[in-house]
C-alpha cells in the first residue's frame, strides 16, 4: 500500500470527518488505501450504520461484517432489502460479544417488529443501554402480554404506537428529553408525559380524538408544568369541529416554546378562526414570545377562490412577512393551507392541478422542488409551467431528479434549459415512443453532475449511435422498452458509453450476453435483468464458471415482481482482494457467515 498526502493528516481530523458519514460510506471511501488509514478505521469507535438503504453494495456489507467489531458500533438503522442485509448483519455478529457501546437503534417501517424479532435483537443488544430508540412499525399481536424489556436509559423515543410500546416495555422510561409518538389513548399520553414533563425538551403527539377526548386532552395540557419544553409537534385527527380556543388552551402553558408544528387532518370551514393569521398573531405575540418557527398544515373544506384569497391576506401583515418571516400558501392539489418551505411539496408533476394565481411566494415554491416530472404531451401545462412570468430567473434551481415523458422537441428543450438548473440534476428519467434523439443528447450534455439515467425509449439504438465518446460519470443505468431485435447492439453500446457503471438494470437476452455485460463492465456491483415468461436464468455455478466472477464473490437471486414477471439480480463484490487484505489487519476478523 502506497503512502499518500492523507498520511500527514491527524487522526482527530479523520474522526471529525467520520462523524458526519454513515459507517458503510466510511469503509467504502477509506478502506485499503494504506495501512495508516486502515489503522484509523480500526481505532475509530463511533460507527453509525444505516442498513436500510437500497444502494448498499456487497463490498460495503462484506466489509461491515468482516472488518468491524461489535464494540465499534454506536448506532444502527435497519430496513428491508433485497438481500436481507439485517439478517446477514445479525447472523454475522451473533457469535460475538454484545454491542456494548450501541446507543441508538432505529427500525423503519419496512420491518415489522414482533416478539421473535425483539428476542433475536436481545441476544446481542442490551436494550437498557440504549439512549435513542425509534420503532416505526410494531406488531405484537393480541396474544403478546409479557412486557419483557427495560428501556430505562432512553432519553429519545420515537414510535408508532404507545399501546404496542407499553406491551414491549416493563415500564415507561422516565429520563426522556425527546418523545415523539402516536398515542392510542389519552390515558397513554398522561402515562408517558407525566413522569417526564420536567425534562422534556421536544414533544411530538399524534392522536385521534373524539369530543370527550379533546376536553380531557385540554385539561391535561393545561396542568402540565413545562419547565424545559422548546419544541412541540401536534398531529390532530379529531372528529369534532376544532376551535381556536381549544388549541389556545393546549399551547398557553408552553411559555418557553421555540418551535411549533401543527397538523390538523379534519377539513376546517373557511370561517374557522384557526385559519386566521390575525388570530394567530394576537395569541403568539403575547403567549409564546420566544417562538422562532411556526409550521402548520390545515385541511380546508371545499370553497370558492375568493375565500382562499381572504384567508391568505390575513397572513400578509408585516408581523408575518417581515418580523417573523413566516410564509403561508394554499396547496390546491391537497386543498390545504400550509407554511412554506416546510410543508411545501418537494415534487412537481404537471399532470396535477396547481393554482398559480393564488401563489404568494413563487420563489420559495420553485426553490423547494427537488423532483420535477413533466408530461410533454400536456402543452398548455408546460407553457404555464415554464413560460409563466411569476419568476424572472431560473425557476427550478434545486431539482436533482428530472423526469420527462413524451415528445422532446428542441423548443421544449430550450424552455427546460432556461428554467431548470441542469447542473443540479443527478438523476434523469426519460420515456418516449417518438424519436427525439438530438434534443435528448443536448439535454444530457448540459447535466454536468448526472450520475443516474432511467431510459424507456424505443429508439435507444439511434440515440446511442450518435454518442461518440464514453460518459465516465454515469454510475446507474436503467434501460427498457427498446426494440428487442437490436438488444445485442444495445449491450455493446452500453459497455462502450458507460464504462464506469456500478448498477445496471435492463432486459435479459441470453447467457452469452449476460457474460458479455459482466466481463465488460468490470465495476458492476449490481446487475438486474428482467426475465420474460419463457426465460430462465443461468444458475450460480454456470455464471461462476463462464464469467469474470470466478475471481469475485457474488450472490444471485430471482425475484417475482408482477404476474408472470421476474427479475434476476446479481450482487457483486468488486474488491477481489478484500479477504486477503483483511487477514493482515491488526485485529481478529469475524468473517460474514452468510455468503
Amino acid at each position: 500500500m502506497a503512502n499518500t498526502y492523507l498520511d500527514s493528516l491527524p487522526v482527530e481530523l479523520f474522526y471529525q470527518i467520520f462523524s458526519h458519514l454513515s459507517g458503510c460510506h466510511i469503509l467504502r471511501a477509506f478502506y485499503s488505501i494504506n495501512n495508516y488509514l486502515n489503522d484509523i478505521l480500526i481505532s475509530y469507535n463511533d460507527y453509525i450504520l444505516d442498513l436500510s438503504s437500497s444502494n448498499i453494495s456487497k463490498n460495503e456489507i462484506d466489509l461491515v461484517c468482516s472488518f468491524l467489531r461489535s464494540e465499534q458500533i454506536v448506532g444502527l438503522k435497519f430496513g428491508k432489502s433485497n438481500f436481507d442485509l439485517v439478517n446477514r448483519f445479525l447472523s454475522s455478529f451473533s457469535n460475538q460479544q454484545l454491542f456494548s457501546r450501541l446507543r441508538s437503534l432505529w427500525i423503519n417501517d419496512t420491518i415489522i417488529i414482533d416478539q421473535l424479532f425483539m428476542s433475536r435483537l436481545a441476544s446481542i443488544i442490551n436494550y437498557d443501554d440504549l439512549i435513542s430508540l425509534r420503532f416505526d412499525r410494531i406488531h405484537l399481536g393480541d396474544l403478546y402480554i409479557l412486557s419483557s424489556y427495560s428501556f430505562d436509559s432512553l432519553s429519545r423515543l420515537v414510535t408508532s404506537s404507545s399501546n404496542q410500546f407499553r406491551q414491549l416495555s416493563k415500564e415507561i422510561p422516565t429520563h426522556l428529553t425527546y418523545l415523539h409518538m402516536y398515542f392510542d389513548s389519552i390515558n397513554d399520553i398522561d402515562q408517558f408525559i407525566l413522569p417526564n414533563m420536567h425534562q422534556l425538551k421536544s414533544l411530538g403527539v399524534g392522536i385521534q380524538c373524539s369530543l370527550n377526548d379533546i376536553h380531557q386532552f385540554m385539561f391535561l395540557f393545561r396542568n402540565y408544568q413545562w419547565t424545559q419544553l422548546i419544541q412541540f409537534n401536534l398531529n390532530f385527527n379529531v372528529e369534532i369541529n376544532l376551535q381556536f380556543y381549544m388549541l389556545q388552551r393546549i399551547l398557553s402553558t408552553m411559555h418557553r416554546l421555540k418551535y411549533l408544528t401543527l397538523i390538523l387532518s379534519k377539513p376546517l370551514a373557511t370561517d374557522n378562526n384557526i385559519l386566521s393569521g390575525i388570530q394567530w398573531k394576537i395569541f403568539l405575540r403575547t403567549s409564546l414570545i420566544f417562538l422562532k418557527t411556526f409550521n402548520f398544515k390545515f385541511s380546508i373544506e371545499q370553497t370558492f377562490e375568493q375565500d382562499i384569497y381572504y384567508l391568505l391576506n390575513t397572513f400578509k401583515s408585516r408581523w408575518w412577512l417581515k418580523t417573523k418571516r413566516w410564509f403561508v400558501e394554499y396547496d390546491a392539489h391537497e386543498n390545504i393551507l400550509i407554511t412554506v418551505p416546510y410543508f411545501a411539496s418537494k415534487t412537481f408533476d404537471n399532470r396535477h392541478s396547481y393554482s398559480f394565481d393564488l401563489m404568494q411566494n413563487p420563489q420559495i415554491f420553485y426553490s423547494n422542488i427537488n423532483y420535477l416530472s413533466i408530461d410533454l404531451d400536456n402543452c398548455n401545462e408546460i407553457e404555464q409551467l415554464l413560460v409563466s412570468p411569476l419568476v424572472s430567473r431560473s425557476r427550478f434551481n434545486n431539482v436533482i431528479q428530472l423526469s420527462l415523458n413524451g415528445y422532446l422537441t428542441t423548443d421544449v428543450y430550450d424552455a427546460i434549459r432556461n428554467n431548470v438548473d441542469l447542473n443540479m440534476i443527478q438523476h434523469f428519467e426519460f420515456s418516449s415512443t417518438i424519436g427525439t434523439t438530438k434534443a435528448f443528447i443536448e439535454l444530457i450534455e448540459n447535466m454536468t453532475n448526472l450520475s443516474s439515467i432511467h431510459i424507456q425509449y424505443f429508439h435507444s439504438l439511434d440515440l446511442f449511435n450518435l454518442v461518440s465518446s464514453p460518459n465516465f460519470s454515469i454510475r446507474h443505468l436503467v434501460l427498457f422498452d427498446y426494440e428487442p431485435t437490436i438488444r445485442k447492439q444495445i449491450f455493446s453500446h452500453i459497455c462502450r458509453i458507460f464504462p464506469q457503471l456500478t448498477y445496471l438494470t435492463t432486459d435479459y437476452h441470453s447467457r452469452r450476453r449476460l457474460c458479455y455485460l459482466l466481463n465488460e463492465l468490470v465495476h458492476l456491483e449490481q446487475l438486474t435483468l428482467r426475465l420474460s415468461q419463457d426465460q430462465y436464468a443461468p444458475n450460480y455455478s454456470w455464471i461462476k464458471q463462464h464469467s469474470r466472477l470466478q475471481m469475485s464473490s457474488f450472490e444471485m437471486r430471482v425475484f417475482n415482481i408482477a404476474y408472470r414477471e421476474r427479475k434476476l439480480v446479481l450482487w457483486i463484490n468488486t474488491n477481489n482482494n478484500m479477504e486477503h487484505q483483511g487477514r493482515h489487519q491488526h485485529h481478529t476478523l469475524n468473517i460474514c457467515s452468510i455468503q
